[in-house]
């Protein structure tokens, strides 16, 4: 007969594997005899963190609340998070959109803001008063002159890459770096800046080729010679 429940040990930790065949109510009575039958004296020290793996299922909410409360109260464990091969609609659109990198051909004009999930190439300038917006990274092949807000949803691995010019400002996460003062009158807007955070959680303007360094995980290229 198959066993609905398993708890089994792993280099991370234990593991509660529950079969996404079954119902609520068989998950439950049978995890409740398992527990019992492993049992042992009274513990009053830390519980030990366990995940429980719910297969090709989702729970509601309702029942992951159930599930928990019954290793809670006859266990010495407590679960620190259940474990799915599937995701929600949502979840998947969500998913979707953060991995993906929106080109746009356009002039972001005085008073116009463009705001995307995930990364975003602009093929055209940003004119001061215009602003692009962006969850992930913010790479511009044209002149910045306007605002360009990386990561805005708290993202501080997002990067900005682009000719930052009088008088743009560039912003990543809460951090923000102006060039609107007289001294970047006079640069060349044939330069090209990366813009990040740095390791003292300050935002650092550098060389266009830092990017590779500070954020190997942007290159996904594989093969060539």
């Amino acid at each position: 007969m198959k066993k609905n429940v398993q708890i089994k040990g792993t280099k991370d930790g234990i593991q509660i594997m529950l079969s996404d065949t079954a119902s609520i109510e068989e998950l439950e009575k049978e995890l409740l005899v398992l527990l019992k039958e492993q049992k042992s004296a009274p513990y009053s020290g830390e519980k030990l963190p366990v995940q429980v793996q719910i297969g090709n299922r989702l729970f509601s909410v309702e029942e992951e609340s159930r599930i928990e409360d019954i290793i809670k109260k006859n266990s010495q464990m407590a679960i620190s998070a259940f474990y799915s091969n599937v995701i929600t609609k949502d979840a998947a659109k969500k998913w979707k959109e953060e991995d993906q990198v929106y080109s746009l051909a356009t002039i972001v004009r005085s008073g116009q803001v463009i705001q995307v999930s995930g990364d975003i190439l602009l093929i055209g300038d940003i004119n001061p008063g215009g602003q692009i917006r962006s969850t992930g990274n913010i790479y511009v092949l044209g002149n910045i002159k306007g605002i360009v807000h990386a990561g805005f949803d708290g993202n501080v691995r997002a990067v900005v890459a682009g000719k930052f010019l009088y008088p743009s400002q560039v912003r990543i996460a809460e951090q923000s770096f102006g060039f609107d003062s007289e001294a970047y009158k006079e640069i060349e807007d044939t330069q090209l800046f990366s813009a990040f955070i740095g390791e003292e959680d300050q935002l650092v303007i550098d060389d266009i080729h830092k990017i590779r360094k500070i954020r190997p995980e942007i290159t996904n290229f594989e093969g060539g010679r």
